[in-house]
């Protein structure tokens, strides 16, 4: 799902900001770790800072069926966050990670400079409350974990093609697929 990064030429004042969307239910959440709300694909993201972490990404020549965790921290100790936290639908939501390459002088993201980095869904969530007895301080983490589109579709293995051998090769008496080479227009949807 990685796409390729060009090589960036003639400017070394560049960096680059991960941007995260997650659909859970609902409700699409969009959060970055950069300095600052950035507006990305016409939606605006909410910026984190190093309040977000992601690991690293494997780049590979082929698509790959890693998975990938990213942390928030820093989520407030009262009842309504983690509440909200606890109480929806997490696991199965939708996630996309993209980068983004920005100018450090003007601040501003390079334009066509966005690349989709991983697409998937969270497969796991973990919860973890850190507090300092010495300054009365407690620090929420909640860490994801998710999996590539590519390890979902490996899994599923229902199904078959809409022709004769294939048929067969289930139900080996069965013909009823071997007149589906045949039908070229669809009287019902008007179309080949």
């Amino acid at each position: 799902m990685a796409t390729t990064i060009p090589p960036v030429t003639g400017n070394s004042t560049i960096a680059s900001a991960l941007f995260v969307s997650m659909q859970l239910g609902d409700t699409t959440y969009y959060i970055s770790n950069a300095y600052k709300p950035i507006t990305v694909a016409s939606n605006s993201y909410t910026d984190l800072g190093s309040l977000l972490t992601v690991s690293d990404f494997t780049y590979d020549y082929k698509s790959t069926q890693s998975t990938i965790q990213f942390a928030i921290s820093g989520i407030p100790n009262t009842t309504d966050y983690m509440n909200i936290v606890q109480t929806n639908k997490i696991r199965g939501g939708d996630i996309e990670i993209r980068r983004v390459f920005f100018d450090t002088t003007t601040l501003e993201p390079l334009s066509g400079q966005e690349y989709l980095r991983f697409k998937g869904i969270i497969s796991n969530f973990a919860i973890e409350e850190n507090t300092d007895f010495f300054q009365g301080v407690a620090t929420n983490t909640i860490s994801f974990e998710c999996t590539s589109v590519y390890t979902i579709l490996s899994k599923k293995i229902s199904g078959q093609r809409t022709n004769g051998s294939d048929r067969r090769r289930f139900y080996t008496d069965d013909q009823s697929f071997d007149q589906v080479k045949f039908n070229k227009t669809l009287p019902e949807f008007d179309r080949q």
